[in-house]
């Protein structure tokens, strides 16, 4: 029985000694709403994640809308849909400004990319 004990202290103890990793930065973040041309849903919202990739497949019919949330490079990333599937077919922009809520105006979106 003690060395069983002994061997969990020790593994408790290499545990909270150990150092977690800092979790990688944002960089880029957007909010998808499917069912409000006004950025106004509380439910259903998906998210665009820097950390995906630079085009994700996820659709977001034209009554929705979507908003840049957070930019570290306004610079270089602009939030844009797409009509077709792996950001293809015609662009649809939202751009790179936080806080603005951009309508699709009838606009079917199966893709995005920054």
């Amino acid at each position: 029985m003690r060395p069983t004990f002994t061997f969990l202290l020790s593994s408790l103890a290499a545990l909270t000694s150990a150092s977690p990793a800092p979790d990688p930065s944002a960089v880029f973040y957007a909010q998808l709403f499917s069912a409000s041309a006004d950025c106004s849903d509380t439910t259903g919202v998906k998210a665009f994640l820097y950390s995906r990739g630079a085009c994700q497949n996820t659709a977001v019919p034209g009554t929705g809308s979507a908003r840049v949330r957070y930019n570290e490079h306004p610079e270089t990333l602009s939030l844009t849909g797409w009509t077709g599937p792996d950001c293809t077919g015609d662009a649809v922009p939202v751009g790179p400004s936080v806080g603005v809520c951009v309508a699709l105006n009838g606009t079917n979106v199966a893709s995005w990319s920054y």
